[in-house]
């Protein structure tokens, strides 16, 4: 019962998301482009992400905005920089944020999102369950195995302490409406490198 209501709950914080966000304001894509230190960090958590895979990752070329309204217990102590926590701007990803890893290809979100929607396998479920179409184990693995061939990885935009020791982001990967998860992480600076440190909030469908 429990994994069906958390299920459920996720489902529907992930609608209230979509909802809110059609309703918000468009974030304006600076015209400055991504410092070291942001690469730094966006490449640090691609290799936590990919965890020596060698599948390949579709990530949007462009970041999306940062909310932390649900994260301030996690973030005590962290000493955030107003002045790059804007709700209002993101980034073009460009090739040094992939540079060396073969396996990340660079996307347009808006057109591979059309991609993971056309490939939803709820979309198979529901023929079968509505239109009592059988379906076979064969069928559901090639849908599910193409669904994450064409899922959709997207970063946030990253917030930096004053003394730019912390980073905090989140990302999502999306590969249907019933099928994606996502983090919000901190990272911390040690020895020059940066290192996750911990999730604040995470989330699955």
């Amino acid at each position: 019962m429990r994994p069906i209501l958390t299920t459920a709950i996720a489902t529907l914080s992930l609608a209230f998301v979509a909802l809110s966000q059609k309703d918000a304001p468009k974030a304006k894509v600076s015209s400055d482009p991504l410092t070291e230190e942001q690469i730094a960090v966006y490449r640090t958590v691609f290799d936590s992400y990919s965890n020596g895979s060698n599948a390949t990752l579709n990530v949007a070329d462009q970041t999306e905005t940062l909310d932390l309204s649900e994260d301030q217990d996690c973030l005590k102590g962290i000493d955030l920089d107003p002045g790059n926590t804007s709700t209002s701007v993101v980034h073009r990803l460009d090739d040094r944020v992939t540079k060396m890893k073969r396996n990340i290809v660079l996307v347009n979100g808006e057109l591979q999102q059309k991609r993971v929607e056309e490939n939803d396998p709820q979309k198979l479920m529901k023929r079968a369950m509505d239109g009592g179409e059988r379906v076979t184990e064969k069928q559901l693995d090639g849908s599910l195995r193409e669904a994450f061939a064409t899922g959709l990885f997207t970063f946030s935009e990253i917030a930096f302490d004053k003394r730019h020791q912390h980073a905090v982001l989140a990302y999502s990967f999306v590969c249907g409406g019933l099928c994606g998860h996502g983090n919000t992480i901190v990272l911390r600076k040690v020895g020059g490198k940066w290192k996750q440190r911990k999730t604040c909030r995470s989330w699955i469908s």
